[in-house]
């Protein structure tokens, strides 16, 4: 897409910040315009989001959602735990839930992108964030435990 000065560009760029608040933190959400915190359903990770989320929002006036990577329903159990209370913690609506899959390890090590390795689990999940993302009304996936 190409945009002159008097256009307005209307697409869209995501990005991967690092992990931790440092300055690649800083210069990822300098001029964002939205942001998707992410975590994993273990306590020390939702800390860091939560306190990723406190800076943000000090900083910018943005919409923040959070997306829950490597779900495992198997560890929220034994964790006496649910999405519900991550969401709490963090202090962020859900965008959606990424499963524990096996499939992004081997698509990785076969230098295959993770849809044309698998259109289920984790693929399956991404892509129903994307729909999300584009303002689309998606369900959330029900994980197996």
């Amino acid at each position: 897409m190409a945009c002159g000065p008097s256009a307005r560009c209307c697409g869209r760029i995501l990005l991967d910040a690092p992990a931790g608040l440092g300055r690649g933190f800083q210069l990822a959400t300098a001029f964002a315009d939205e942001a998707i915190v992410v975590t994993l359903a273990d306590p020390a990770s939702q800390r860091d989001a939560a306190r990723a989320t406190e800076l943000l929002l000090a900083k910018r006036d943005i919409p923040v959602r959070m997306a829950v990577n490597r779900v495992s329903p198997k560890l929220f159990t034994r964790m006496q735990s649910t999405v519900d209370d991550v969401m709490d913690l963090v202090g962020l609506p859900l965008l959606g839930l990424v499963p524990e899959d096996a499939s992004v390890v081997l698509a990785a090590a076969s230098g295959r992108l993770l849809i044309d390795f698998t259109e289920q689990g984790a693929a399956k999940a991404c892509h129903n964030l994307a729909g999300r993302l584009e303002g689309r009304r998606v369900p959330l996936m029900k994980l197996k435990k």
